[in-house]
């Protein structure tokens, strides 16, 4: 009878033993695990927007650049300058202009176009009397434009334009000697510059400058420099 009585003592122990253990072993499968790089591959690969297997495209590869737009109608607006190296340069101070051109590309390389531009002067530079006085010098034209590429990205350009010009104030500049400033002469352009493309194909940003003569209309009656000055602008170009 006693052995009976141990055998189930020891039974009786061994229950509360593995009673107590199933709650612990619970509760240590409850707690988290490290993930292993396995794991956490095949998550990011399930992750949306990731390439179907059937593609055979990397994720996130880029498509090529859209090359500029050509051949289309052309848009461009600028602000530059305008100073005088003739003999209006000790009347007149550098004055900002205001540019617009109008164009369509008839070939790559090709652009004849229609311009604009009003600059803001006045007679700052001169001794009084008479007093200083403010006057819009503005013109209208045409021309070409010739454009080289260099690479993808930048590209040469060189124009020529000849147009009308006056200056909006009568008399304004026939008492410095410039009888004919206030009607519409004729003026004759050429200048030099780089365009940027855009990642947008219609954008391109552009700078040039160069020389316009302004010939009868700034020439001075008792002689003097030639009528000409020194232009340039940054403008930007839209191409439809």
């Amino acid at each position: 009878m006693r052995g009976v009585r141990v055998a189930v003592a020891l039974v009786g122990a061994g229950a509360c033993v593995l009673a107590g253990a199933g709650p612990a072993s619970a509760a240590a499968d409850d707690k988290e695990r490290p993930l292993t790089t396995t794991e956490i591959e095949g998550w990011l690969e399930a992750e949306p927007g990731a390439a179907p297997a059937d593609k055979g495209t990397t994720p996130g590869a880029e498509e090529p650049l859209v090359a500029p737009r050509r051949h289309g109608v052309v848009v461009e607006s600028g602000l530059g300058f305008v100073s005088q190296i003739g003999a209006l340069k000790h009347i007149a101070p550098t004055a900002p202009d205001f540019q617009l051109h109008l164009g369509y590309e008839v070939l790559s390389w090709l652009m004849p176009f229609v311009e604009a531009d009003v600059a803001f002067a006045s007679t700052a530079y001169a001794s009084a009397p008479p007093p200083e006085r403010s006057y819009y010098h503005y013109g209208a034209g045409a021309g070409l434009r010739f454009t080289v590429p260099i690479g993808r990205v930048f590209a040469i350009l060189a124009q020529g334009s000849a147009g009308f010009a006056r200056v909006s104030e009568q008399n304004v500049l026939s008492v410095y000697g410039f009888p004919n400033a206030d009607e519409p002469n004729l003026y004759l352009d050429g200048e030099l510059g780089f365009e940027w493309y855009q990642v947008n194909p219609h954008l391109a940003l552009a700078v040039h400058g160069g020389i316009r003569s302004y010939g009868k209309g700034l020439t001075r009656d008792r002689g003097g420099d030639p009528p000409i000055a020194l232009v340039g602008s940054a403008a930007l170009r839209y191409a439809f």
